[in-house]
């Protein structure tokens, strides 16, 4: 079995645990009173460090029944730092964090890393998939308020609407 590597930086942090054996997410912990003003963000220790194992990552994710959003976050085998985890406060309401507080979960999944090989573009588009014979690109429009409307880039051509034009470099014929 792998394990993970957990430090703690900070001697009063909690290190994260498992509600139930068989959950996915670990919970971490706030290691740090933390007050989040309404339509704001901040930045909240956990005082952890781990160590992802090689051909893993750390997605940060949030908890059910939080009253804020996480920024999500990608750790990677490499990084030994502390857990930071950013907390959005979309509410209109004072935010917090006390400490010792569950703030998110960390998913450990193994990962892909493919070598990358740049082709010209046109060259995504040839393989027919599910989406179409376009792969599923989405085209932006421009419409003449200066606003983008979403549209199937296969069906962009036939059904652009009078007053709408393709963001400029787009050739659609």
């Amino acid at each position: 079995m792998t394990q993970l590597l957990v430090a703690k930086m900070n001697p009063e942090a909690r290190l994260p645990t498992r509600k139930h054996p068989e959950d996915a997410g670990l919970d971490f912990y706030s290691c740090e009173l933390r007050i989040i003003d309404p339509l704001s963000y901040g930045i909240v220790h956990t005082g952890i460090a781990v160590a992802i194992p090689a051909g893993m990552v750390g997605l940060i994710w949030p908890k059910s029944r939080s009253d804020f959003l996480i920024g999500g976050g990608v750790i990677d085998a490499g990084y030994r730092g502390e857990i930071l985890v950013k907390i959005f406060n979309p509410t209109k309401k004072t935010v917090v964090i006390h400490d010792q507080d569950a703030i998110c979960q960390m998913v450990i999944q193994p990962i892909l890393t493919p070598l990358m090989k740049e082709i010209p573009f046109y060259m995504l588009s040839e393989d027919v998939t599910s989406r179409g014979a376009t792969g599923g690109i989405v085209e932006q429009v421009l419409n003449t308020d200066g606003d983008y409307k979403v549209d199937e880039f296969n069906l962009l051509a036939e059904n652009t609407e009078p007053g709408m034009e393709t963001h400029p470099g787009i050739d659609l014929n």
